[in-house]
């Protein structure tokens, strides 16, 4: 019996580390903790700042379209822009064609330190990155973006 659970966990040890998921989540989890630390000084997480980036890139979307973006239900989304809002970097208005509705947009606060975020964000990815040679940082990134648009996981748009 000893000797089947040691070939058991040799087997399950072996199938963890051979998993691109595994990998994948605690590289995640790792990219994570390092960009929490660096917009901490900013007021933003990681989930916020993302926020924040797409809206400066795509302005005016609706609350629901954020939570597509992100896969993320709509409640989570709204408590993510009502703090966003109370700290200056996002205002919500009125939907030109529907008073029921709102739309989303970076304020000047968020545009104006975008900059500062850009240089914050390249720094946590080139500590990411930095046992990797340039070729080897391009390979990558462009293998993941492949991966990312052509999987058979992939249900949702990206943010």
């Amino acid at each position: 019996m000893a000797g089947e659970m040691e070939t058991l966990g040799e087997q399950a040890r072996a199938v963890r580390e051979a998993s691109t998921g595994w990998h994948i989540q605690r590289l995640a989890g790792q990219l994570d903790r390092a960009m929490n630390t660096a917009l901490q000084s900013h007021g933003l997480t990681v989930q916020s700042f993302a926020i924040v980036m797409t809206l400066i890139a795509d302005a005016g979307l609706s609350q629901k379209e954020i939570g597509q973006r992100f896969s993320a239900p709509a409640y989570a989304i709204s408590r993510a822009i009502d703090g966003l809002e109370r700290d200056g970097f996002l205002e919500r208005r009125t939907d030109p064609s529907s008073r029921r509705a709102n739309t989303v947009h970076a304020t000047q606060k968020a545009k104006d330190l975008a900059p500062q975020l850009f240089a914050v964000i390249a720094d946590v990815n080139a500590r990411l990155l930095d046992s990797l040679d340039e070729a080897e940082q391009a390979q990558l990134i462009a293998l993941l973006a492949r991966v990312l648009a052509n999987n058979a996981l992939n249900s949702a748009k990206p943010a």
